[in-house]
């Protein structure tokens, strides 16, 4: 009988942790964004140290700053990189900035319903390496080196076009993450380069006249980088469910 009722006070006390709600924000608002005209992009504000602001968000790149993840690996409709949404949130008396991206992943599950998996697998890659004659990378200000949720002036912290990246106070994942999209393939920090850096790399497209190099000797002759072929066990996530509309607060 003691024995059963040891098992039975065990196997509440397991299901009662099991239940326990991450951690979540104190209250948030998560909204599908208005149509919006012009080259409006991500706009994340950031004055108020206690508040997250995001306006003209993908799901697809609250799903990767959620769990520090590209967004280029995460997988899942086509809509998840398509629909934009609102996002103001309030954190939890005592939390910081660095908490963020777990308040996020209990919003995302609350708010879409969202699930996901882990797969890994081989794949063509390119290593972004330091060059043989040393780094040319600026370092950032340390007043300057703030995190991807916030924002200068009206820009994001790192833009990528035809031909160019710019960047300031990004650390060497972000390059690489910008890296992967300008060349097709995914981009593997093996630089070993910690802090941020502010980056302004210019290149001529293929098939573009135009007096600067091509990606690849811009990369080296720019930021001191190298970019080598290979093949890596790269792990994405998958979105097995996510609701288009948000549940509202």
């Amino acid at each position: 009988m003691r024995t059963s009722a040891a098992l039975a006070v065990l196997l509440a006390s397991v299901a009662s942790a099991v239940a326990q709600p991450g951690p979540a924000f104190e209250l948030a608002s998560v909204k599908v964004a208005p149509p919006r005209s012009g080259p409006v992009g991500l706009v994340a504000l950031n004055t108020d140290p206690a508040m997250v602001r995001y306006s003209n968000i993908t799901l697809q790149n609250l799903i990767a700053m959620a769990y520090r993840m590209d967004s280029e690996r995460v997988r899942g409709p086509a809509w998840l990189a398509e629909q934009m949404y609102d996002v103001v949130a309030k954190l939890p008396a005592g939390a910081s900035k660095d908490q963020v991206p777990r308040l996020l992943q209990s919003l995302l599950a609350e708010r879409f319903g969202l699930a996901i998996h882990r797969e890994s697998s081989e794949q063509r890659a390119w290593f972004l390496v330091v060059g043989k004659n040393g780094s040319r990378l600026k370092k950032a200000q340390e007043d300057a080196a703030l995190d991807l949720q916030q924002v200068r002036g009206s820009a994001p912290p790192a833009q990528i076009s035809p031909g160019g990246i710019r960047g300031r106070a990004i650390p060497i994942a972000t390059l690489a993450g910008l890296l992967a999209r300008a060349t097709g393939y995914q981009v593997v920090d093996r630089t070993g380069l910690a802090g941020a850096f502010d980056v302004d790399l210019k290149w001529t497209p293929d098939g573009v006249a135009g007096s600067a190099p091509g990606i690849f000797a811009a990369v080296q002759e720019q930021l001191g980088l190298k970019l080598e072929p290979g093949k890596a066990l790269l792990e994405v996530l998958v979105v097995d469910h996510a609701e288009r509309i948000p549940v509202a607060e």
